[in-house]
């Protein structure tokens, strides 16, 4: 057992005792409601008086960092205990607030929370089978041998005649179409040959080799579904000289999109074969259609409409499910429809499942600064907007809170909430993203996204004026946290940073190295902020801005200039989300949306293996890099490094 007493302690065991010798027994014989303190210790460090004499939310700022990064919330890693255990606490934290909950539920009750799984691996993991069938009347056809589910299957269970779809290629080469003006699918399951047109010995009519871009999955899937096609079977062409042999697999398929809520199967050319001349009133099997659909002499073609074909599938997402957590402060009047979303992360790093700077390191991370801080600020922002609009009727934009899950993992519940939001995004006059603000020093506030709304030009310069804070500006409305994905979505954003320190992403971020009255003082701000894009008469103008993006630390001697699409898996290299101006990506043409498929020759395994290459390149070196553009083209670009500050 250790006995050592520190300085503090002395003192107060000195100051308990007057009078009398440390470390002795003496008696007390009155009763233990007459025992009073003396205020020990406070010659030291006196809690009261800084509590007293500051704002009273710094004290209950600081007790949010203290709640949210004690270790018992474990890290607030997705998917434990502590991940649940701050969704409590912010549940009860916005009710107390008056918010109301934001999301609905399956069953159509109000929630404070919006569900959603992610996956840690930049590779696309695929879903789990629960069941599946095909049926053909009374016939049912066996999986594994006859037909595979596909991973980009959605669930459930259709019945409906078929329509023959050729390839399903739109705008393809000279004029190639698979689809009339008018073609709807509703209620029909989709047949649909995979590749390309093949000529009389089955090589593809329009690549030197293989096949070209326009044999992608994702174009010709998405072209069934905005066609409202109720199912969906893919099949190989019968003697495709370069096609893959057998059917695909859950593993195989991880990679494909999109992601349909309709069945999707890969049947075998067979089982195709049997069920076309089956319905077909000519009795035409798969080579007489495929060659027709090569010679573009077909367009969509439906099948007789009293052959029907049941197809069943069940699939459950694998990775790891959490949840973004919101609130609505009700606005009023003419501008209660527009909104204004305030939010920040409230995950962490657990111990140490991604991101960690302390490998081997098994101690809880508990993310006072990252980001406790954010959260509390929020919380406390919160009460502030929610007494003003209690005291005030005129015309209001309602308010959205929310608390991202899983962005330390890749802004996963920011870019789940743009992509399925309860609110029209059209209508957010603006993004607000605090996130690591509990650390404010002599550099002052680094303020993001200034650049990405034309009236922060006239707004901010006066709002900081009246504070006390030097304000860092940064026009760039992309960077590695929550604001990205909004940004993208053209909303106007701000994301309020106090900077990274030496105890970011380990386990030495605690609640006693924070800042509170710091962070009440970028509150402030924000409450000032806030209050004017709440109430001024029309919503903020959007302007692109990604001068001066921000950028991790990434031991690298040089900076290529994109931000990879964390929110979204592709089968094979790097989707880009957003490219830096006055980069050498910029410079070399890459755009956002674009693919990197390899660099130098060599293949690009995700963004970890981007930043392999990175690592190992010098200021000056240039790289051709293949990349695929909107899905179909590929082209190669030269880019020449620059160094990390150029």
């Amino acid at each position: 057992m250790h006995h050592l007493t520190s300085p503090c302690l002395a003192l107060l065991l000195a100051a308990t005792a007057i009078g009398q010798e440390p470390g002795t027994i003496v008696e007390y014989d009155e009763s233990v409601r007459d025992f009073m303190s003396e205020g020990a210790g406070q010659a030291s460090i006196d809690l009261p008086a800084y509590f007293e004499q500051a704002d009273p939310d710094v004290a209950v700022w600081y007790q949010h960092v203290n709640t949210l990064a004690n270790p018992w919330m474990e890290g607030r890693q997705p998917g434990t205990r502590g991940d649940d255990l701050a969704t409590e606490y912010m549940e009860f934290y916005m009710k107390k607030a008056g918010m109301e909950p934001a999301f609905v539920s399956e069953d159509g009750e109000p929630s404070w929370r919006q569900p959603f799984r992610f996956q840690v691996s930049r590779r696309a993991q695929p879903p789990k089978l629960e069941s599946a069938s095909v049926q053909d009347g009374t016939r049912e056809l066996v999986r594994g041998k006859d037909f595979n589910v596909l991973a980009n299957s959605g669930n459930g269970t259709v019945t409906g005649p078929m329509t023959f779809v050729g390839y399903a290629i739109e705008d393809g080469v000279n004029g190639y179409d698979s689809f009339g003006d008018d073609d709807d699918l509703t209620g029909r399951i989709a047949v649909m040959l995979r590749y390309e047109p093949l000529d009389s010995s089955g090589i593809s009519r329009w690549a030197d080799e293989n096949f070209s871009s326009y044999s992608g999955i994702q174009n010709k899937m998405q072209a069934l579904i905005n066609r409202n096609a109720a199912g969906i079977i893919m099949v190989t062409p019968p003697k495709a000289i370069d096609a893959r042999s057998g059917l695909e697999t859950l593993q195989s398929s991880a990679g494909y999109r999109p992601r349909a809520e309709i069945p999707v199967v890969h049947m075998s050319p067979k089982q195709v074969d049997g069920l076309l001349k089956k319905a077909h009133p000519d009795g035409l099997g798969l080579a007489e259609m495929r060659k027709a659909a090569d010679r573009d002499k077909l367009d969509t073609y439906d099948l007789e409409d009293d052959e029907l074909l049941t197809i069943s599938t069940s699939l459950k997402s694998s990775g790891i499910e959490t949840r973004n957590v919101a609130g609505i402060l009700p606005g009023s009047g003419d501008l209660a429809d527009e909104w204004l979303v305030i939010g920040g992360h409230y995950d962490h790093l657990g111990t140490g499942y991604v991101g960690s700077r302390s490998r081997g390191n098994n101690d809880y991370h508990n993310g006072a600064d990252d980001n406790a801080s954010g959260i509390a600020s929020i919380l406390v922002l919160a009460d502030r907007l929610s007494q003003t609009a209690d005291m005030n009727d005129a015309d209001r934009r309602s308010v959205l809170f929310i608390g991202f899950g899983a962005e330390e993992a890749g802004l996963h519940g920011s870019d789940f909430f743009v992509e399925n939001p309860p609110i029209d995004l059209d209508s957010v006059t603006c993004m607000l993203n605090f996130d690591m603000m509990g650390r404010l020093g002599k550099n002052g506030l680094q303020l993001l996204g200034t650049g990405t709304a034309e009236e922060f030009d006239e707004m901010l310069p006066r709002l900081v004026s009246e504070t006390t804070m030097v304000v860092n500006a940064t026009p760039s409305g992309t960077g590695p946290s929550d604001h990205t994905n909004f940004y993208n979505k053209d909303v106007p954003v701000l994301f309020f940073f106090s900077g990274v320190t030496d105890e970011y992403h380990t386990p030495d971020d605690e609640a006693w190295t924070v800042n509170p009255e710091g962070a009440i003082a970028i509150v402030d701000l924000a409450e000032d902020l806030a209050e004017e894009l709440i109430t001024r008469d029309e919503l903020l103008t959007f302007r692109e801005s990604t001068e001066g993006s921000p950028r991790r630390r990434t031991g690298s001697s040089v900076r290529l200039g994109v931000m990879p699409g964390y929110g979204a898996d592709v089968e094979k290299g790097v989707m880009i989300q957003a490219v830096s101006e006055n980069t050498a990506a910029e410079e070399a043409g890459i755009q956002a949306g674009d693919i990197l498929m390899s660099w130098n020759s060599e293949a690009i395994d995700g963004p970890g293996g981007l930043m392999n290459f990175l690592r190992d390149a010098k200021p000056g070196d240039e790289a051709e890099v293949v990349l695929l553009r909107n899905g179909m083209t590929m082209k190669t670009v030269t880019v020449k490094l620059r160094g990390i500050d150029d």
